[in-house]
């Protein structure tokens, strides 16, 4: 038994279409700077694919609307592939970190603070994941309803603590900004034109999980998707604009070594 497609369905095929552009931009620039010095390009790799299989998942529903692990799935690969946008903004914004700690005598952050916000963000997506397979579902008419558990409402309150993080990285980095070098400048403007778009979506996962709330097809549209399109895009675009990241070179031992992002 099929079903028509509904506004969710369509939104999904739009999503496959652009991340397809998304995953394949992703692809070059990781090839390009290599995986180890991606500046985030990893993170939007891992995004897009969690938006390609997750719209795949929903489409799949459409010749099979009984089967409740199709949505499941796409719900899960929802609330997890938010995980990889703000570190992709973690990355870039480590990417200037670094920049001005080669001109600059003390470095402004230092690695151990780095370390900890993906480890922060790592344990968010467990629980996410957890939560998402745990947690309660109906379904009417292919429209989620769902009874969150405390893993998942765990995983959110992580999510505003890495946000947090990261604005408190993007004010310092403001604050130093004229040891940025030339060219990555850029990288800043991307960051802080993003930032608006995160946190609205940041305030749709906090409005659904922690408040308990059930979504509309508008509300997923215009505080979901488009915000984490809207992020992608900008990123990827100054993306192209960069130049190769160039390998690092060892620091005199009468200087600070440079942060390593």
């Amino acid at each position: 038994m099929t079903q028509s497609l509904n506004t969710y369905d369509k939104i999904a095929i739009a999503e496959i279409v652009i991340y397809t552009f998304l995953f394949g931009g992703s692809i070059f620039l990781c090839a390009r700077d290599g995986i180890r010095k991606s500046s985030g390009w990893r993170f939007l790799v891992v995004l897009s694919l969690a938006r390609l299989i997750g719209s795949a998942l929903l489409l799949a529903t459409v010749n099979d609307p009984s089967n409740e692990s199709l949505y499941i799935g796409w719900l899960t690969l929802n609330g997890v592939g938010f995980g990889p946008l703000i570190l992709m903004l973690v990355a870039l914004i480590g990417r200037l970190i670094e920049s001005i700690n080669r001109q600059s005598a003390q470095p402004i952050v230092k690695p151990l603070y780095q370390r900890l916000i993906e480890i922060l963000m790592l344990a968010a997506l467990i629980l996410l994941v957890i939560g998402g397979t745990s947690s309660k579902y109906t379904f009417v008419n292919g429209v989620p309803k769902i009874n969150y558990t405390v893993e998942s409402k765990v995983g959110a309150i992580l999510f505003i603590v890495v946000m947090a993080f990261l604005l408190l990285q993007t004010i310092v980095v403001l604050r130093h900004q004229g040891y940025i070098a030339q060219g990555d400048y850029r990288i800043l403007v991307a960051v802080l034109a993003s930032i608006p778009f995160v946190i609205v979506r940041l305030v749709y996962t906090v409005y659904l999980i922690l408040g308990n709330k059930t979504t509309t097809v508008w509300l997923y549209l215009g505080a979901g998707v488009i915000m984490e399109m809207f992020v992608c895009i900008i990123c990827e675009v100054v993306g192209f604009t960069l130049k190769k990241v160039s390998p690092k070179t060892n620091a005199p031992e009468n200087e600070q070594a440079p942060y390593n992002a």
